[in-house]
């Protein structure tokens, strides 16, 4: 061990002499020649330091300027170093704490096993080495720490089975890591948590029954455990989710103050859209001893959900009460109930609660504010409240953003020539952006102008080779208008090839092969497509293939439903009064 000695003297005198050399090190091995780890390290042998002397205190600086600099691995070696050469204690549980840190798995290793062999009474460092063993999946070493630790630590030994479980379930080879818990668990049977770490443990192995064999010895034990009715419900839920309520529903039934399970069970019935009965759970979860924020902010959504805008009010103002750590959703979520209700005085008031430009939520805030005053006031008045953000504060996305959505709000508002100067205003501005030239380029195409279409979308595929909605763009445009029509095919199959479950791409593909006379392919494309979205244009190019298939009533059928839904959609329309 060390002597008490006056450091602070001796390294201030140190410092003087070698500060120079110490602030050129970027490694503190270019200087220290370490031991080699795998030196057998004998705890009986007296230490080669004792005192604080030149050596000593050269390498703690080393170590503590590598560790100062971010360079952990470096500090925990040397650490290593000084604490067999010192047989100090504390530097060698610093060595294996900042190994940790530092992810160097071997070096925690040997510096906790040189810690628990000068401490032999210490449970950490045991602890340390056993899980270092069992993560790195040697669990033949770990095999007689955890019994140590299982043996004496009486008090926590359930606690320690569960911390137990955790740590294995990082194990690779699982049917290892079954063995394992079986031998450890052998002397604790009556052990609920024992027990719960073996079904744990033959779950992830694929031993379900065992697992469930497991569980059922657990009930007969403490059949008001949550933790293992928890993970009942879970196998079950996995194979049968209505069966897993039903479960749920009977525990609750003999415990109705487990919360835990309460929530799950509140979970489930969300999962499987039985909002109202979920609704129920989670208002008794209200005020119980699980309540937060959180809580609250979930019954407020599926009060949404059920179209009950007073108690989704109710809990988001609770939610806020109970210091939600993201303000700004729950603000915007205020804001729209607020339109709903025609008040938009208390809208933005909401809405400009939100003041940061850090907030993840300020741009989104902003765009809601300019859809509502272009809703209750005028288009004008929300392009100006947009246009008086302060752009030096903003990312060059997000100025973007703000740009598109100002096109928008004119497009929406009939102003297709307005929309189109704003974006040629901004060409240089956003040169390098694809999505602009992808947005320039519809406008362009809007007003008549498609050789600049083109252009803007050859660039922008340039600039984003995967650009799969710029493929199909330019693809379907010359489809339509029946030119070009093999390079067409080519692009909207490349469009294709990028995102294959895209339903505009899957009838841009129907539409080519209609074009191309292909009228087999081109149903089944588009068939396709209007099962995953039924999107008024899909339906318009679907009723047009069946028309010519000779299916007129199916077509006209078709067309009635999506018109219905959609009665101003100006390509369904023409569709229709050109082929009736």
């Amino acid at each position: 061990m060390i002597k008490n000695t006056a450091m602070k003297i001796f390294i201030s005198t140190l410092l003087s002499i070698n500060i120079l050399c110490i602030s050129s090190f970027s490694h503190a091995n270019d200087t220290v020649k370490l031991k080699k780890e795998d030196e057998v390290f004998n705890e009986n042998n007296p230490p080669q330091i004792t005192e604080t002397n030149a050596e000593f205190v050269y390498k703690f600086l080393l170590a503590e300027i590598a560790a100062q600099r971010g360079d952990l691995n470096t500090a925990g070696h040397i650490y290593f170093d000084l604490a067999k050469l010192t047989k100090s204690i504390p530097l060698a549980e610093r060595a294996t704490r900042i190994a940790g840190s530092a992810r160097n798995g071997r070096l925690a290793m040997d510096s906790a096993n040189i810690w628990q062999k000068l401490d032999k009474a210490s449970i950490e460092p045991k602890r340390i080495l056993a899980e270092l063993f069992i993560t790195s999946g040697n669990l033949a070493k770990a095999r007689p720490l955890i019994k140590t630790l299982l043996e004496k630590e009486e008090k926590t030994r359930a606690e320690g089975f569960l911390y137990l479980n955790k740590i294995l379930s990082q194990v690779e080879n699982k049917k290892n890591a079954l063995r394992f818990i079986l031998d450890i668990s052998k002397p604790y049977l009556d052990v609920p948590e024992a027990r719960f770490a073996i079904a744990h443990a033959a779950y992830s192995a694929g031993n379900k029954k065992m697992a469930i064999e497991e569980l059922d010895k657990i009930e007969s034990i403490n059949s008001k455990w949550e933790t293992a009715a928890l993970f009942r419900g879970y196998i079950i839920g996995q194979e049968w989710p209505e069966k897993a309520l039903a479960f749920y529903q009977d525990f609750l039934r003999n415990n109705q103050k487990s919360n835990e399970v309460r929530l799950e069970y509140a979970k489930a019935l969300t999962n499987l859209k039985k909002y109202d009965e979920a609704k129920k759970q989670f208002l008794k979860l209200v005020n119980s001893s699980l309540a937060s924020s959180e809580i609250s902010l979930t019954v407020a959504l599926l009060a949404i959900e059920l179209d009950d805008n007073i108690l989704a009010e109710k809990y988001f103002l609770q939610s806020l009460k109970r210091g939600h750590p993201q303000p700004a959703q729950i603000y915007i979520y205020l804001a729209g109930i607020y339109d709903d209700r025609g008040d938009f005085d208390e809208t933005l008031t909401w809405l400009n609660k939100i003041t940061s430009v850090n907030n993840e939520y300020y741009i989104d805030s902003k765009i809601l504010m300019a859809e509502y005053i272009s809703k209750y006031d005028s288009v004008d008045s929300a392009l100006e409240m947009l246009s008086q953000l302060k752009k030096k504060q903003l990312s060059y996305n997000e100025k973007l953003i703000i740009l598109r959505n100002k096109a928008s709000l004119l497009l929406n508002d009939n102003r297709s020539q307005d929309a189109y100067d704003l974006m040629k205003l901004e060409e240089e501005e956003f040169k390098d952006s694809p999505e602009f030239k992808f947005d320039y380029a519809m406008l362009s195409e809007k007003m008549g102008n498609t050789l600049l279409m083109e252009q803007l979308l050859l660039e922008a595929i340039k600039l984003k080779p995967d650009y799969a909605t710029a493929y199909n763009a330019l693809g379907y445009s010359y489809a339509d208008r029946d030119i070009k029509l093999p390079e067409a095919k080519r692009y909207i199959e490349i469009a294709l090839s990028y995102e294959p479950n895209n339903h505009y791409i899957m009838d841009s593909m129907g539409w080519i092969h209609f074009k191309l006379g292909n009228l087999d392919i081109a149903s089944q494309y588009i068939k396709k497509a209007y099962a995953i979205n039924k999107d008024p244009e899909i339906a318009a190019h679907l009723g047009e293939i069946l028309w010519i298939q000779g299916k007129k009533e199916e077509a006209l059928k078709l067309w009635k439903n999506s018109l219905n839904r959609h009665p101003s959609n100006t390509v369904l329309i023409e569709t229709t009064n050109r082929l009736k």
